[in-house]
């Protein structure tokens, strides 16, 4: 039988823990002991559970991602052989950094940029050097599947030695050479044992040059990682000084006090213990004048000893890429430190401002008592630290207050009490002056210990459960200094002072009894990994990513969702267009892709174009909702598919979309539309348009209406280059009503491409026939109009409509006509009229005889008699003829 058997090892006192927010603190070193039991009986084999824990270390073999695009993909890594599943959400925790897995590969240095981490044995180039992972999770049914991920080039891997040079020009330091001296005492770079090259990560400056071959691996901007061992930052000028006063202006010379000066053949010897002036009461200055000044770093000084953590990389241009193999020599190679700590003792004046501190050890139990027997001790949970605010008499000593960063859904974070601790005073009363330990079990809260420094003060009902993936050590009365509070205040280059925040790193998960089913890790009771929340931290410059829920999920059982608070809901109903939707080859047109969708925000959106489309075209701002492309060149008609994918901590979702590229479309001009009398010559005037010049043709087609008659059918002719006619002539029988012929219009290129339809018609009326009125007749004892008309065309099917006629007497069935002032009979039946068609009689005669027709206005009130030159009796026909008259005759 064998089980596993957890060795802790610590680094060296000046650097315990301290890769700061993000430090490799007391790793564990799995080491595989066999006991060999001699047993008088059998028992049967362990039943293989649905879900057990694994936690691996080795070199990062093989490392995979999903979905290079997506920030929030996972993929796969392989260690010691092991195939294991990145779930997608994953983060994972760098030396002074935290990046999602696909973030790793996106911030990679080049050759390896977006297509591998670079820090795989089977990437290529095969890296500079090899790098360790190290991997907490469950194996779910044949799957490892990883809850927890470290990367580090090698986590206990540090250098130490005297600094013997700085290369100011280069911004570096030569560690562990000789200490070699001119005539004056200045230091210079010895020729046969130079020493190690180091130079500091830092991407924005924060502790010296803007610098950083690889920015993954970067200082921590936030909590200085750069420092001395009592948590003062420090940092490597800018500028060299000259003759000994200061040229960088944030790290300034005056910080470090001198001891002794330079002497032929020495150099200068700098103060390695004081405290710094007192900047809240200058009455009190430790110094003369206003340096140490608390409000600045302090600067690297040759002969100082320091322990330096960071990455091997090569010079640029050595290499295909500072971290890329192969070896090019020690000359030719630098570490690139993310955390350096200093064996100088730099505090500052009790109880002022600003103050510094920092962690150096994180342990946590994480509870989770899922089998009997299977204990997990949580009284071994402790944090541990330095602090500069110290006070030996105790009269202005500040506690230091730990605090868990709970986090919900959606990345806001609230401070958990977990009680305090006291500052050691140094000899002769304590040990370690400026230490910190807090290492429950402790008092309960409203105690007042006998032993400050070592008795700490903490709510004993369920602090530290569940547990945090960060927490913050902050100086009594500085809480408000959270980096998230938008009045926190930084100083010494934009540092938060007074609190340090970090990750947790070392988690105490359950452990089984040898012989017992293999139990598994608790992730389910760990919200930042069951409910998400947790962000990324990007690379300086960059932006980071809000995590959701692990997919796939290391554990047989599912997370229960029900307690997390502000769940973020994944993407949905993406909704994805192009505008315009349809454009011509070559036309340079600009494209605007949209993408929208329901669910969480933030919420992030991501295009690509469909790998099979050819061309692939180049798209400005893919990352974002709304991406642009120029309309491209295709040699025949082509459509291009657009797929947006909206990403929020809970997860993506797609949505889709595509444009048409049509070859040089030529279009056909507008042809109005025209209206004709029967029998008369007709033309339509087509012309047409090609985007790229060429000849068209086109072609005519009657779609409805009469067919033409003179000449049978149309007849086109074509007007060379981009013009034609089409005539023809409509002649319609007697007597038939008007008749409308519709055309479509298509041109064709002589490279083949046809326009879209254009439509024009063409209404032919009928001739008109000619009216007479032979005779109007008015009876007015009877009352009767009796109008006889002839029409020259002798048609029954023709008919003839007598029109409304101006009245005699003002009275119906006679209307005003308020346009001419007269009132006016409608002998229109539908007006209420008698009357007005009239009836067909041999040889075009017709008759109309109306009774009970009023009276025309023949004499207006006078003697009634004819001619009637007061009223014109007009008629018309359905051919379209018209005819006149007055009244010609009126009797009793």
């Amino acid at each position: 039988m064998t089980t596993t058997v957890k060795l802790q090892t610590k680094l060296p006192p000046q650097f315990d823990g301290r890769t700061s927010r993000w430090a490799w603190t007391n790793k564990y070193i799995l080491v595989l002991i066999s006991i060999v039991l001699l047993v008088s009986y059998a028992s049967a084999q362990l039943p293989v559970p649905a879900s057990s824990q694994f936690d691996i270390t080795g070199f990062l073999q093989d490392a995979t991602v999903t979905n290079p695009g997506d920030a929030h993909s996972g993929g796969t890594l392989k260690v010691n052989g092991h195939r294991v599943t990145v779930p997608r959400e994953t983060i994972v925790i760098l030396p002074a950094n935290a990046l999602t897995w696909q973030e790793l590969f996106a911030n990679a240095p080049a050759p390896y940029t977006g297509a591998a981490t670079g820090m795989a044995m089977n990437d290529i180039p095969t890296p500079l050097t090899t790098w360790e992972v190290h991997v907490v999770g469950n194996r779910v049914g044949n799957s490892y599947i990883a809850g927890l991920i470290d990367i580090s080039q090698q986590a206990l891997n540090s250098g130490a030695g005297f600094i013997n040079f700085i290369d100011y020009t280069n911004g570096e330091l030569r560690v562990g050479g000789t200490i070699v001296v001119d005539g004056s005492g200045n230091p210079v770079l010895s020729a046969t044992d130079p020493g190690t090259r180091v130079r500091i990560n830092d991407p924005v400056g924060r502790y010296g040059r803007s610098m950083s071959p690889d920015g993954r691996f970067t200082v921590d901007p936030d909590n200085p990682t750069i420092m001395a061992a009592s948590s003062y930052p420090m940092c490597l000028p800018r500028t060299a000084p000259v003759g000994g006063i200061t040229t960088d202006g944030l790290c300034p010379e005056g910080n470090r006090p001198i001891t002794a000066p330079a002497t032929p053949t020495s150099p200068a010897v700098y103060n390695t213990n004081f405290t710094t002036n007192n900047l809240t009461n200058p009455g009190f200055p430790q110094f003369p004048g206003l340096f140490p000044n608390s409000t600045l770093q302090a600067p690297f000084e040759v002969g100082d000893w320091i322990t330096f953590a960071g990455t091997l990389v090569a010079d640029a241009g050595v290499t295909a890429g500072p971290t890329a193999g192969p070896w090019p020599g020690d000359a030719n190679t630098y570490i690139s430190a993310h955390t350096i700590v200093n064996n100088v003792a730099i505090y500052t004046f009790p109880g002022s401002n600003p103050a510094y501190v920092m962690t150096e050890v994180t342990i946590i139990g994480t509870g989770g008592l899922t089998v009997l027997g299977a204990g997990e001790a949580v009284i071994r949970t402790r944090f541990e630290g330095m602090t500069t605010d110290v006070d030996p008499s105790g009269a202005a000593q500040r506690k230091i207050h730990l605090y868990g960063i709970d986090l919900d859904s959606a990345g806001n974070t609230t401070d958990r009490d977990w009680g305090t601790i006291g500052v050691d005073p140094g000899p002769p009363n304590g040990a370690v002056k400026g230490r910190w330990r807090f290492r429950p079990p402790c008092l309960p809260f409203g105690s007042v210990p006998t032993k400050p420094d070592k008795d700490c003060v903490m709510n004993q009902a369920g602090t530290f459960l569940p547990v945090t993936r960060e927490m913050r050590a902050v100086i009594e009365g500085l809480q408000s200094q959270n980096p998230n509070n938008p009045g926190a205040i930084t100083s010494a280059n934009g540092l938060f002072f007074g609190q340090y925040h970090a990750p947790i790193l070392e988690y105490i998960f359950p452990e089984n009894i040898p012989g017992t089913p293999i139990v598994e890790n608790n992730f389910n009771s760990i919200p930042f990994l069951a409910c998400g929340g947790y962000s990324s931290s990007g690379i300086p410059g960059g932006t980071s990513t809000l995590a959701g829920i692990l997919s796939p999920w290391p554990s047989n059982i599912a997370p229960n969702t029900s307690s997390c608070v502000n769940l973020i809901t994944p993407p949905s109903n993406v909704v994805a267009n192009a505008t315009p939707s349809a454009v011509i080859s070559g036309s340079g047109a600009l494209v605007t892709l949209n993408a929208s969708a329901s669910g969480s925000t933030p919420m992030t959106f991501a295009w690509t174009q469909a790998p099979t489309d050819v061309p692939q075209v180049v798209l400005t701002n893919a990352n974002t909702a709304t991406a642009t492309f120029t309309t491209p060149v295709v040699a025949a008609n082509t459509t291009l598919n657009f797929t947006a994918t909206a990403t929020n901590g809970a997860g993506s979702a797609l949505g889709s979309t595509s444009v048409t590229v049509s070859v040089d479309i030529p279009i056909v001009n507008h042809v109005p539309p025209q209206t004709v009398f029967s029998g008369t010559p007709v033309t339509l005037n087509i012309t047409g348009t090609d985007p790229g010049g060429l000849p068209l043709t086109f072609a005519v087609v009657q779609t409805s209406g009469p067919a033409p008659n003179n000449p049978p059918g149309l007849v086109v002719t074509q007007l060379p280059p981009n013009g034609a006619t089409a005539t023809f002539t409509v002649t319609l029988p007697v007597g038939a009503p008007a008749a409308t012929l519709n055309f479509s219009i298509v041109a064709t290129n002589s490279a083949g491409s046809s326009s879209a339809a254009e439509f024009t018609s063409v209404t032919v009326n009928p001739l008109p026939d000619v009216l007479s009125i032979t005779s109007v007749e008015y009876r007015t004892g009877k009352q009767r109009l009796i109008i006889n008309v002839t029409d020259a065309t002798d048609n029954p099917a023709i008919q003839i409509f007598l029109n409304p006629y101006r009245c005699e007497v003002s009275a119906a069935p006679c209307a005003l006509n308020p346009v001419t002032g007269f009132w006016m009979y409608n002998p229109d039946p539908a007006a209420g009229g008698v009357g007005n068609i009239f009836t067909y009689g041999v040889g075009g005669l017709y008759l109309l005889d109306v009774v009970g027709a009023p009276r025309p206005a023949c004499n207006l009130g006078g003697n009634y008699a004819t001619p009637c030159n007061n009223v014109s009796i007009s008629v018309r026909s359905s051919q379209g003829g018209t005819g006149s008259s007055v009244v010609t005759k009126i009797r009793q």
